[in-house]
């Protein structure tokens, strides 16, 4: 079951992980009000989109992310996009109003794709997070 679960769901990450790189190419239109429940969230948007430098190095870590998912390294993978999850997530909750909006769906899968890798490779993080011996 492994076998066939981990290249699906990695595909799937994979295409949620390019999304943010063809919007930083501009394949992507800039985001509108409509897609956003909040003031407060389409501003948060707008100010990260015309700062330019969070886009640009959100894409490099999700174009490395996805190199790392498909070259069988998915554990650095999976760390590597969490700061990036854990902040969408929270600007969902927090800014745009709730984790069970339509905006959020997205944010949600990448959680559980993001949660379900970090479990399959969650002995390969021991010694990152054990005690070092003098």
């Amino acid at each position: 079951m492994k076998k066939y679960l981990n290249p699906v769901l990695k595909g799937i990450l994979s295409l949620l992980l390019i999304s943010p790189i063809l919007r930083t190419l501009g394949i992507f239109p800039p985001p509108t009000r409509d897609l956003y429940n909040t003031d407060q969230a389409f501003e948060f948007i707008n100010i990260l989109m015309s700062s330019g430098y969070i886009m640009i190095i959100m894409a490099i870590c999700f174009l490395a992310a996805i190199i790392l998912l498909w070259t069988k390294r998915t554990a650095a993978a999976a760390l590597l996009i969490l700061p990036f999850t854990v902040n969408i997530v929270a600007f969902h909750l927090v800014l745009d109003g709730g984790l069970f909006t339509a905006g959020a769906i997205m944010g949600n899968v990448l959680l559980l794709l993001n949660v379900y890798f970090l479990w399959q490779y969650r002995t390969t993080y021991k010694q990152l997070i054990a005690a070092q011996s003098k």
